[in-house]
C-alpha cells in the first residue's frame, strides 16, 4: 500500500562530488542542505552574509562582491547593516566593517571558484527603509514605522535572477545554478499572502529553468505532498524538523550528488560519529579520532573535516 505521493525529482545536469565547490545563498532552508554538505566533507561556503529571505537583497550582495565594492560606515547604521543579516552585528563599527568585508572577500572567492552556485528564495514579501529608500535583507528589530511592506511582482524578482546570471557567469561562465523554493512557510505575513509569494517566487524560477539559465530542485513540493503532515515540524508548525531535513536531504542526495561519492561519505560520517561520542576515557579517544582523521585525508584527499 501507498501511503505518500511521491515527487519525482530529476537528475541535476551537472553532479556535485568531492572535486566540486559548493556556494548556497538564501532562506534558512540553504543552510539546512549546506549544513549537510558540510557535515559530509564536501568543500561548501554556506551565506556568508548570513541567511536572505528575497531575491534583491541576493542581488545586491553578490553585486557587491562582483563588482569589488567593499562596505563602508555609509552602508551602517548604529551596529548593523540593513543590507544583511545580524549575524554580522557588533556594537565596534570598525568590527562590523570587517565582518562585512570578510564576508564580501568569501563570497568573491566563492563565487570565482565554485562549480555550483545553490539559491533558496523564502519570500517575495520585502521590507523598505522609507529613509534610505531601499529593500533591506533584515530589519534588525527596528520600529515598524521605518519601513514600508511591498510584494515582489514576477517581473521584479525575474529580473533579480537576471542580474544574478549575468554577474555570475561574468567572472565564472561554467558555473552551475540551482534554485530551490524554501518549504518553509512565511505565515506572519498571513496564509493567503504566503502562496501568493511562493506562487510569484516559483513562476519566476521556472523562467530561469525555461531559458536554461538554472535548474530546479523541488524541495518545496517534497515538503508539501511528500511530507504532509505535521510530525515533519518543528514546535513552530512552520520549520521543517530534523526528520524532514534528513528525508529531504536524502532527495537532494539521489539527484545532484555523484553516487561514486558514497564510499567517502560513509567513511566520513563513520568518523563525524566517532568525533561525536561521549568518551569515559579521552585521552584514547583523541587518539582514535587522530588516527582516524589522517586516515581519512589520506585515503580521500579532497574531504573538508
Amino acid at each position: 500500500m501507498k501511503l505518500t505521493t511521491t515527487v519525482p525529482v530529476k537528475t541535476l545536469t551537472n553532479l556535485i562530488d568531492y572535486q566540486s565547490k559548493v556556494t548556497l545563498l538564501g532562506s534558512c532552508f540553504t543552510e539546512n542542505i549546506g549544513n549537510k554538505l558540510a557535515y559530509y566533507g564536501f568543500d561548501v561556503v554556506v551565506n556568508p552574509f548570513g541567511i536572505v529571505f528575497n531575491s534583491t537583497s541576493i542581488k545586491l550582495l553578490v553585486k557587491r562582491a562582483v563588482k569589488n565594492q567593499a562596505f563602508t560606515l555609509e552602508d551602517c547604521t548604529s551596529h548593523f547593516s540593513y543590507l544583511v543579516h545580524s549575524d554580522l552585528n557588533d556594537n565596534d563599527p570598525k568590527q562590523l566593517l570587517k565582518n562585512l568585508n570578510n564576508g564580501l572577500e568569501k563570497l568573491q572567492i566563492a563565487l570565482k571558484n565554485s562549480t555550483h552556485l545553490f539559491i533558496t528564495l523564502g519570500t517575495a514579501w520585502v521590507y523598505r527603509n522609507l529613509e534610505k529608500n531601499m529593500i533591506v535583507a533584515n530589519c534588525h528589530k527596528q520600529p515598524q514605522h521605518l519601513f514600508k511592506k511591498e510584494l515582489l511582482d514576477i517581473e521584479e524578482i525575474s529580473f533579480d535572477q537576471e542580474e544574478i546570471y549575468n554577474l555570475v557567469k561574468t567572472v565564472n561562465p561554467s558555473i552551475s545554478i540551482t534554485y530551490t523554493l524554501s518549504p518553509v512557510r512565511h505565515i506572519k505575513d498571513g496564509f493567503v499572502e504566503n502562496q501568493r509569494s511562493k506562487a510569484r517566487l516559483h513562476e519566476a524560477i521556472q523562467s530561469q529553468v525555461d531559458q536554461n539559465k538554472a535548474h530546479y530542485f523541488p524541495a518545496y513540493e517534497i515538503a508539501m505532498d511528500e511530507l504532509r503532515d505535521y510530525r515533519f515540524y518543528s514546535r513552530d508548525m512552520v520549520h521543517l524538523n530534523e526528520v524532514a531535513i534528513d528525508f529531504i536531504w536524502s532527495r537532494f542526495r539521489e539527484s545532484g550528488i555523484n553516487k561514486n561519492t558514497l564510499p567517502q561519505q560513509k567513511a566520513v560520517e563513520k568518523y563525524r560519529k566517532l568525533s561525536h561520542h561521549r568518551p569515559t576515557d579521552t585521552l584514547s579517544h583523541e587518539v582514535k579520532l587522530k588516527q582516524m582523521r589522517e586516515k581519512l585525508i589520506e585515503q580521500f584527499p579532497k574531504t573538508q573535516l
